[in-house]
Protein backbone atom coordinates (compact mmCIF):
# COMPACT_ATOMS: atom_id res chain seq x y z
CA UNK A 1 0.00 0.00 0.00
CA UNK A 2 1.03 3.74 -0.89
CA UNK A 3 1.72 6.76 1.16
CA UNK A 4 -1.27 8.59 -0.64
CA UNK A 5 -3.25 4.81 -0.32
CA UNK A 6 -2.33 5.19 3.60
CA UNK A 7 -3.39 9.21 3.52
CA UNK A 8 -6.67 8.49 1.83
CA UNK A 9 -7.89 5.80 4.68
CA UNK A 10 -7.02 8.32 6.89
CA UNK A 11 -8.72 11.34 5.53
CA UNK A 12 -11.90 8.93 5.69
CA UNK A 13 -11.11 7.66 9.01
CA UNK A 14 -10.20 4.39 7.88
CA UNK A 15 -7.33 2.40 9.19
CA UNK A 16 -5.18 1.11 6.64
CA UNK A 17 -5.26 -2.49 5.90
CA UNK A 18 -3.10 -4.81 4.64
CA UNK A 19 -3.62 -5.88 0.71
CA UNK A 20 -3.03 -9.14 1.25
CA UNK A 21 -5.71 -12.27 1.31
CA UNK A 22 -6.09 -13.51 4.82
CA UNK A 23 -9.01 -16.14 3.60
CA UNK A 24 -8.58 -19.69 3.57
CA UNK A 25 -9.55 -20.98 0.55
CA UNK A 26 -12.33 -24.17 0.39
CA UNK A 27 -10.86 -27.60 -0.11
CA UNK A 28 -11.93 -31.15 -1.17
CA UNK A 29 -11.48 -33.86 1.49
CA UNK A 30 -8.38 -34.72 -0.97
CA UNK A 31 -6.95 -31.59 -0.04
CA UNK A 32 -7.83 -30.32 -3.82
CA UNK A 33 -9.13 -26.75 -4.11
CA UNK A 34 -11.76 -26.10 -7.23
CA UNK A 35 -10.98 -23.05 -9.24
CA UNK A 36 -14.19 -21.30 -8.81
CA UNK A 37 -13.25 -21.38 -5.13
CA UNK A 38 -10.28 -19.37 -5.53
CA UNK A 39 -10.47 -15.22 -4.64
CA UNK A 40 -10.72 -13.47 -7.41
CA UNK A 41 -8.07 -10.61 -8.21
CA UNK A 42 -8.97 -7.32 -7.23
CA UNK A 43 -7.85 -4.17 -8.33
CA UNK A 44 -6.20 -1.57 -5.91
CA UNK A 45 -8.71 1.31 -5.62
CA UNK A 46 -8.00 4.40 -7.69
CA UNK A 47 -6.73 7.84 -5.43
CA UNK A 48 -9.10 9.23 -7.96
CA UNK A 49 -11.81 7.13 -7.34
CA UNK A 50 -11.55 7.40 -3.40
CA UNK A 51 -11.41 11.29 -4.26
CA UNK A 52 -14.99 11.20 -5.15
CA UNK A 53 -15.90 10.66 -1.79
CA UNK A 54 -14.17 13.18 0.10
CA UNK A 55 -15.45 16.59 0.31
CA UNK A 56 -14.65 19.84 -2.20
CA UNK A 57 -11.97 20.90 0.29
CA UNK A 58 -10.32 17.71 1.29
CA UNK A 59 -10.26 16.33 -2.88
CA UNK A 60 -8.35 20.24 -3.23
CA UNK A 61 -6.40 19.39 -0.63
CA UNK A 62 -5.21 15.79 -1.90
CA UNK A 63 -5.24 17.15 -5.09
CA UNK A 64 -2.54 19.27 -4.08
CA UNK A 65 -0.70 16.92 -2.09
CA UNK A 66 -0.38 14.41 -5.09
CA UNK A 67 0.66 17.94 -7.24
CA UNK A 68 3.80 18.67 -4.61
CA UNK A 69 5.82 15.37 -5.97
CA UNK A 70 6.04 17.07 -9.71
CA UNK A 71 7.17 20.34 -8.50
CA UNK A 72 11.26 20.23 -7.08
CA UNK A 73 12.19 21.56 -3.87
CA UNK A 74 14.93 23.40 -3.27
CA UNK A 75 18.43 22.80 -4.82
CA UNK A 76 16.57 20.47 -7.84
CA UNK A 77 16.52 21.39 -11.47
CA UNK A 78 13.17 21.83 -13.04
CA UNK A 79 10.98 19.58 -14.78
CA UNK A 80 11.91 19.36 -18.46
CA UNK A 81 9.90 19.64 -21.24
CA UNK A 82 10.11 17.79 -24.46
CA UNK A 83 11.74 20.59 -26.20
CA UNK A 84 14.11 21.33 -23.75
CA UNK A 85 14.97 17.72 -22.83
CA UNK A 86 15.74 17.06 -26.41
CA UNK A 87 18.41 20.08 -26.31
CA UNK A 88 19.83 19.20 -22.56
CA UNK A 89 18.87 22.64 -21.69
CA UNK A 90 16.30 24.92 -20.88
CA UNK A 91 15.35 27.04 -23.75
CA UNK A 92 16.09 30.60 -23.26
CA UNK A 93 12.46 32.69 -23.00
CA UNK A 94 12.46 35.20 -26.12
CA UNK A 95 12.35 39.23 -25.02
CA UNK A 96 9.83 41.50 -26.18
CA UNK A 97 11.83 42.97 -28.84
CA UNK A 98 12.40 39.49 -30.00
CA UNK A 99 8.88 38.72 -30.06
CA UNK A 100 7.82 41.41 -31.51
CA UNK A 101 9.73 41.76 -34.62
CA UNK A 102 8.95 38.03 -35.50
CA UNK A 103 7.66 37.71 -39.48
CA UNK A 104 4.43 36.45 -37.52
CA UNK A 105 3.78 39.07 -35.49
CA UNK A 106 4.62 41.80 -38.05
CA UNK A 107 2.02 40.33 -40.43
CA UNK A 108 -0.04 40.62 -37.72
CA UNK A 109 0.49 44.29 -36.60
CA UNK A 110 0.38 44.94 -40.43
CA UNK A 111 -3.40 43.68 -40.93
CA UNK A 112 -4.34 44.94 -38.20
CA UNK A 113 -3.17 48.68 -38.72
CA UNK A 114 -4.92 48.55 -42.01
CA UNK A 115 -8.10 47.18 -40.63
CA UNK A 116 -7.59 50.29 -38.09
CA UNK A 117 -7.30 52.52 -41.48
CA UNK A 118 -9.61 51.14 -43.45
CA UNK A 119 -12.13 50.97 -40.39
CA UNK A 120 -11.62 54.61 -40.22
CA UNK A 121 -14.04 57.87 -41.80
CA UNK A 122 -14.76 57.16 -46.00
CA UNK A 123 -15.85 59.60 -48.20
CA UNK A 124 -17.14 56.16 -50.04
CA UNK A 125 -18.76 53.12 -48.38
CA UNK A 126 -15.99 50.29 -48.20
CA UNK A 127 -17.09 46.89 -47.97
CA UNK A 128 -16.28 44.22 -45.31
CA UNK A 129 -14.37 41.97 -48.14
CA UNK A 130 -12.56 45.15 -49.11
CA UNK A 131 -11.20 45.54 -45.21
CA UNK A 132 -10.26 41.80 -45.11
CA UNK A 133 -8.48 42.33 -48.34
CA UNK A 134 -6.61 45.25 -47.21
CA UNK A 135 -5.63 43.70 -44.62
CA UNK A 136 -4.55 40.73 -45.95
CA UNK A 137 -2.76 42.62 -48.68
CA UNK A 138 -0.85 44.69 -45.66
CA UNK A 139 -0.20 41.42 -43.40
CA UNK A 140 1.67 39.82 -45.82
CA UNK A 141 4.01 42.55 -46.70
CA UNK A 142 4.45 43.23 -43.17
CA UNK A 143 5.22 38.96 -42.94
CA UNK A 144 7.79 39.28 -46.20
CA UNK A 145 9.46 42.37 -45.48
CA UNK A 146 10.26 40.62 -41.99
CA UNK A 147 11.52 37.48 -43.33
CA UNK A 148 13.59 39.51 -45.87
CA UNK A 149 15.07 41.91 -42.81
CA UNK A 150 15.48 38.88 -40.95
CA UNK A 151 17.33 36.60 -44.11
CA UNK A 152 19.63 39.80 -44.86
CA UNK A 153 20.69 40.11 -40.91
CA UNK A 154 21.80 36.52 -41.22
CA UNK A 155 23.74 37.04 -44.84
CA UNK A 156 25.47 40.08 -43.46
CA UNK A 157 26.72 38.42 -40.33
CA UNK A 158 27.47 35.19 -42.69
CA UNK A 159 29.36 38.09 -44.45
CA UNK A 160 30.84 39.49 -41.67
CA UNK A 161 32.26 35.85 -40.26
CA UNK A 162 33.74 35.11 -43.64
CA UNK A 163 35.10 38.47 -44.81
CA UNK A 164 37.07 37.99 -40.97
CA UNK A 165 38.49 34.82 -41.70
CA UNK A 166 39.48 35.60 -45.06
CA UNK A 167 41.16 38.34 -44.02
CA UNK A 168 43.02 36.82 -41.06
CA UNK A 169 43.78 33.55 -43.46
CA UNK A 170 45.58 36.08 -45.76
CA UNK A 171 47.38 38.19 -42.69
CA UNK A 172 48.80 34.36 -41.27
CA UNK A 173 49.51 34.16 -44.88
CA UNK A 174 51.63 37.19 -45.20
CA UNK A 175 53.44 36.93 -41.88
CA UNK A 176 54.29 33.47 -42.26
CA UNK A 177 57.78 33.21 -42.94
CA UNK A 178 58.76 30.35 -45.69
CA UNK A 179 61.19 27.61 -44.74
CA UNK A 180 64.45 27.46 -46.21
CA UNK A 181 66.05 24.81 -48.53
CA UNK A 182 68.34 23.48 -45.39
CA UNK A 183 65.67 23.44 -43.05
CA UNK A 184 63.67 21.62 -45.73
CA UNK A 185 66.22 19.02 -46.48
CA UNK A 186 66.23 18.47 -42.30
CA UNK A 187 63.01 17.82 -42.50
CA UNK A 188 63.03 15.32 -45.05
CA UNK A 189 65.79 13.21 -43.19
CA UNK A 190 63.92 13.32 -39.54
CA UNK A 191 66.03 15.87 -37.76
CA UNK A 192 64.03 18.96 -36.16
CA UNK A 193 65.97 21.79 -36.54
CA UNK A 194 65.02 22.44 -32.71
CA UNK A 195 66.73 19.68 -31.26
CA UNK A 196 70.75 19.54 -29.96
CA UNK A 197 71.66 18.06 -33.21
CA UNK A 198 69.15 20.51 -35.09
CA UNK A 199 70.96 23.32 -33.27
CA UNK A 200 74.20 22.12 -33.99
CA UNK A 201 74.11 21.31 -37.94
CA UNK A 202 72.32 24.53 -38.17
CA UNK A 203 75.20 26.85 -36.90
CA UNK A 204 77.77 25.08 -38.75
CA UNK A 205 75.60 25.68 -41.91
CA UNK A 206 75.43 29.48 -40.72
CA UNK A 207 79.67 29.48 -40.16
CA UNK A 208 80.03 28.39 -43.76
CA UNK A 209 81.74 31.06 -46.04
CA UNK A 210 79.63 32.49 -48.48
CA UNK A 211 76.60 31.13 -46.46
CA UNK A 212 74.21 33.87 -47.19
CA UNK A 213 70.58 34.28 -45.15
CA UNK A 214 67.52 35.40 -46.73
CA UNK A 215 64.94 36.74 -44.72
CA UNK A 216 61.07 36.44 -46.11
CA UNK A 217 59.96 39.97 -47.41
CA UNK A 218 56.07 38.59 -47.57
CA UNK A 219 55.12 40.23 -43.84
CA UNK A 220 57.27 43.29 -44.86
CA UNK A 221 55.22 44.37 -48.29
CA UNK A 222 51.63 43.19 -46.75
CA UNK A 223 52.16 45.69 -43.80
CA UNK A 224 53.55 48.11 -46.75
CA UNK A 225 50.74 47.62 -49.20
CA UNK A 226 47.93 48.10 -46.44
CA UNK A 227 49.51 51.19 -44.85
CA UNK A 228 49.39 52.72 -48.40
CA UNK A 229 45.64 52.02 -49.16
CA UNK A 230 45.22 53.35 -45.75
CA UNK A 231 47.21 56.38 -46.66
CA UNK A 232 45.63 56.98 -50.25
CA UNK A 233 41.97 55.99 -48.03
CA UNK A 234 42.86 59.44 -45.94
CA UNK A 235 43.89 61.87 -48.81
CA UNK A 236 40.39 61.04 -50.37
CA UNK A 237 38.65 61.99 -47.14
CA UNK A 238 40.74 64.83 -46.78
CA UNK A 239 39.91 66.10 -50.46
CA UNK A 240 36.44 65.49 -49.50
CA UNK A 241 36.20 67.60 -46.52
CA UNK A 242 38.03 70.11 -48.20
CA UNK A 243 36.15 70.30 -50.61
CA UNK A 244 33.13 70.72 -48.68
CA UNK A 245 34.28 73.81 -47.17
CA UNK A 246 34.52 75.96 -50.65
CA UNK A 247 31.84 77.62 -50.56
CA UNK A 248 31.92 78.32 -47.12
CA UNK A 249 35.56 79.71 -47.62
CA UNK A 250 35.04 81.90 -50.63
CA UNK A 251 31.90 83.43 -48.40
CA UNK A 252 34.24 83.83 -45.61
CA UNK A 253 36.34 86.08 -47.45
CA UNK A 254 33.68 88.05 -48.34
CA UNK A 255 32.47 88.62 -45.12
CA UNK A 256 36.25 89.52 -43.95
CA UNK A 257 37.11 91.78 -46.30
CA UNK A 258 33.63 94.11 -45.96
CA UNK A 259 33.65 93.77 -42.14
CA UNK A 260 37.72 94.49 -42.30
CA UNK A 261 36.57 97.76 -45.17
CA UNK A 262 34.45 99.36 -42.72
CA UNK A 263 30.83 97.54 -42.77
CA UNK A 264 28.90 97.25 -39.56
CA UNK A 265 27.06 94.39 -37.70
CA UNK A 266 24.61 94.23 -34.97
CA UNK A 267 21.19 94.44 -33.58
CA UNK A 268 20.56 98.19 -34.65
CA UNK A 269 22.06 97.97 -37.76
CA UNK A 270 20.13 94.70 -38.66
CA UNK A 271 16.71 96.23 -37.44
CA UNK A 272 17.81 99.37 -39.47
CA UNK A 273 18.36 97.17 -42.84
CA UNK A 274 13.91 97.11 -44.16
CA UNK A 275 14.03 100.50 -42.77
CA UNK A 276 16.76 101.55 -45.20
CA UNK A 277 15.49 99.63 -48.17
CA UNK A 278 12.32 101.59 -48.26
CA UNK A 279 13.53 105.15 -48.02
CA UNK A 280 16.21 103.72 -50.62
CA UNK A 281 12.74 102.76 -52.74
CA UNK A 282 11.68 106.50 -51.70
CA UNK A 283 14.75 107.65 -53.12
CA UNK A 284 15.65 109.49 -50.03
CA UNK A 285 19.28 108.23 -49.11
CA UNK A 286 21.98 109.62 -50.33
CA UNK A 287 24.90 107.83 -52.62
CA UNK A 288 27.01 107.24 -49.75
CA UNK A 289 24.05 106.14 -47.77
CA UNK A 290 22.70 103.66 -50.55
CA UNK A 291 26.16 102.32 -51.04
CA UNK A 292 26.33 101.64 -47.11
CA UNK A 293 22.97 99.90 -47.57
CA UNK A 294 24.19 98.00 -51.07
CA UNK A 295 27.35 96.90 -48.59
CA UNK A 296 24.90 95.74 -45.45
CA UNK A 297 22.82 93.72 -47.79
CA UNK A 298 25.73 91.95 -49.22
CA UNK A 299 26.98 91.40 -46.15
CA UNK A 300 23.66 90.11 -44.87
CA UNK A 301 23.24 87.22 -47.79
CA UNK A 302 27.32 86.22 -47.39
CA UNK A 303 26.29 85.37 -43.63
CA UNK A 304 22.95 83.66 -44.59
CA UNK A 305 24.61 81.26 -47.31
CA UNK A 306 27.01 80.28 -44.23
CA UNK A 307 24.75 78.33 -41.81
CA UNK A 308 23.11 76.05 -44.82
CA UNK A 309 26.43 75.13 -46.57
CA UNK A 310 27.98 73.89 -43.13
CA UNK A 311 25.99 70.97 -43.30
CA UNK A 312 28.35 68.29 -44.62
CA UNK A 313 26.36 66.36 -48.14
CA UNK A 314 25.36 63.08 -48.30
CA UNK A 315 24.64 63.26 -43.81
CA UNK A 316 20.87 63.31 -44.30
CA UNK A 317 18.51 65.60 -43.07
CA UNK A 318 19.57 68.29 -40.22
CA UNK A 319 17.31 69.26 -37.01
CA UNK A 320 16.63 72.24 -36.12
CA UNK A 321 18.54 72.11 -33.24
CA UNK A 322 21.89 71.37 -35.14
CA UNK A 323 20.96 74.53 -37.85
CA UNK A 324 21.00 76.49 -34.27
CA UNK A 325 24.36 74.86 -33.20
CA UNK A 326 25.71 76.28 -36.70
CA UNK A 327 24.00 79.69 -36.90
CA UNK A 328 25.77 79.84 -32.97
CA UNK A 329 29.56 79.06 -34.62
CA UNK A 330 29.21 80.85 -37.88
CA UNK A 331 29.07 85.02 -38.19
CA UNK A 332 25.56 86.31 -37.33
CA UNK A 333 24.51 89.94 -38.45
CA UNK A 334 23.20 89.99 -35.01
CA UNK A 335 26.48 89.86 -33.91
CA UNK A 336 28.94 93.02 -33.32
CA UNK A 337 31.34 94.10 -35.79
CA UNK A 338 34.64 92.68 -34.05
CA UNK A 339 33.03 89.25 -32.81
CA UNK A 340 32.12 88.74 -36.57
CA UNK A 341 35.54 89.24 -37.72
CA UNK A 342 37.13 87.47 -35.57
CA UNK A 343 34.73 84.42 -36.02
CA UNK A 344 35.22 84.59 -39.68
CA UNK A 345 38.91 85.09 -39.76
CA UNK A 346 39.13 82.30 -37.24
CA UNK A 347 37.62 80.16 -39.52
CA UNK A 348 39.16 80.45 -42.13
CA UNK A 349 42.50 79.76 -40.51
CA UNK A 350 40.90 76.42 -39.85
CA UNK A 351 40.32 75.94 -43.75
CA UNK A 352 44.25 77.57 -44.36
CA UNK A 353 44.97 75.54 -41.99
CA UNK A 354 44.03 71.79 -42.81
CA UNK A 355 44.73 73.13 -46.45
CA UNK A 356 48.52 73.34 -45.82
CA UNK A 357 48.00 69.88 -43.93
CA UNK A 358 46.86 68.36 -47.15
CA UNK A 359 49.81 69.66 -49.18
CA UNK A 360 52.17 68.37 -46.30
CA UNK A 361 50.45 64.99 -47.07
CA UNK A 362 51.94 64.79 -50.47
CA UNK A 363 55.37 65.96 -49.02
CA UNK A 364 55.36 63.10 -46.87
CA UNK A 365 54.28 60.72 -48.98
CA UNK A 366 56.57 61.65 -51.88
CA UNK A 367 60.03 62.01 -49.82
CA UNK A 368 61.39 58.54 -49.49
CA UNK A 369 63.24 58.99 -46.33
CA UNK A 370 59.73 60.11 -44.90
CA UNK A 371 56.88 58.19 -45.73
CA UNK A 372 57.87 56.77 -48.74
CA UNK A 373 54.00 56.14 -50.30
CA UNK A 374 52.93 56.06 -47.20
CA UNK A 375 51.34 58.17 -44.14
CA UNK A 376 52.77 56.52 -40.85
CA UNK A 377 54.45 58.71 -38.41
CA UNK A 378 52.71 61.92 -40.63
CA UNK A 379 51.15 63.54 -37.90
CA UNK A 380 53.83 63.80 -35.53
CA UNK A 381 55.81 65.06 -38.10
CA UNK A 382 53.25 67.77 -39.31
CA UNK A 383 52.28 68.75 -35.77
CA UNK A 384 56.18 69.55 -35.25
CA UNK A 385 55.97 71.80 -38.80
CA UNK A 386 52.48 73.29 -38.78
CA UNK A 387 52.91 74.34 -35.26
CA UNK A 388 50.26 75.68 -33.36
CA UNK A 389 46.63 76.88 -35.18
CA UNK A 390 46.41 79.75 -33.37
CA UNK A 391 50.04 81.01 -32.61
CA UNK A 392 50.25 82.71 -29.31
CA UNK A 393 52.48 85.62 -28.03
CA UNK A 394 52.16 86.95 -24.64
CA UNK A 395 52.07 90.41 -24.43
CA UNK A 396 54.51 92.58 -22.56
CA UNK A 397 56.80 89.51 -22.53
CA UNK A 398 60.36 91.03 -24.92
CA UNK A 399 61.15 87.32 -25.87
CA UNK A 400 57.23 86.78 -27.16
CA UNK A 401 57.73 90.23 -29.12
CA UNK A 402 60.55 89.50 -30.90
CA UNK A 403 59.61 85.89 -31.46
CA UNK A 404 56.23 87.40 -32.74
CA UNK A 405 58.46 90.00 -35.41
CA UNK A 406 60.81 86.81 -36.28
CA UNK A 407 57.56 84.83 -37.25
CA UNK A 408 56.14 87.37 -39.15
CA UNK A 409 59.50 87.33 -41.24
CA UNK A 410 59.11 83.66 -41.47
CA UNK A 411 55.63 84.08 -42.85
CA UNK A 412 54.49 82.33 -40.48
CA UNK A 413 51.72 84.87 -39.72
CA UNK A 414 50.55 88.14 -41.80
CA UNK A 415 48.41 90.99 -40.96
CA UNK A 416 44.75 89.87 -40.34
CA UNK A 417 45.39 86.86 -38.85
CA UNK A 418 43.79 86.19 -35.22
CA UNK A 419 46.16 85.02 -32.90
CA UNK A 420 46.01 84.99 -29.13
CA UNK A 421 48.17 87.55 -26.86
CA UNK A 422 47.90 85.54 -23.22
CA UNK A 423 44.24 87.23 -22.41
CA UNK A 424 42.40 87.85 -25.70
CA UNK A 425 42.15 86.93 -29.57
CA UNK A 426 43.68 89.89 -31.43
CA UNK A 427 44.56 90.72 -35.39
CA UNK A 428 47.82 90.94 -36.53
CA UNK A 429 48.74 94.37 -37.80
CA UNK A 430 51.18 96.61 -39.75
CA UNK A 431 51.85 98.69 -36.74
CA UNK A 432 52.44 95.99 -34.50
CA UNK A 433 54.98 94.26 -36.77
CA UNK A 434 57.04 97.03 -37.61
Amino acid sequence: MSVYDRFNRLLQGRAPVPQANIMRPYQTPQGMTPPMALPRPTSPQSPMLANQQLSPLMQQVLKNAQASRMTPRAGQVGLPTPATAAAGQPAPEMTFGQKLMRPRTQGMLGAAAAGFEASGYQDRPVSLGQVLGRMGTAGMKAYTAAEDRIAAQKAASQKSVIDRLLAEAQYAKAMRPETTSFLQNLAAVGIDPKSEQGQKLLMEHLSKPGTTVSFDQKGQLAYDKLSSEYAFKKLGKTDEAIANVRTIESELEVIDSLLSGGAETGRIENALIPLKQLLKEFDLLSDAEANELSTAELLQRSISRIIPNMRVAGSGSTSDYEMRMFAQAAPMFSRTTLGNRKIARGMLQVIEFNKERRRLMDDYMADERLGNGTLRGFDRWADEKQGKLFKTFRSGDPDAEEAYKKAYEDKEIKVGDLIFNGEKFVFVTKESVQ
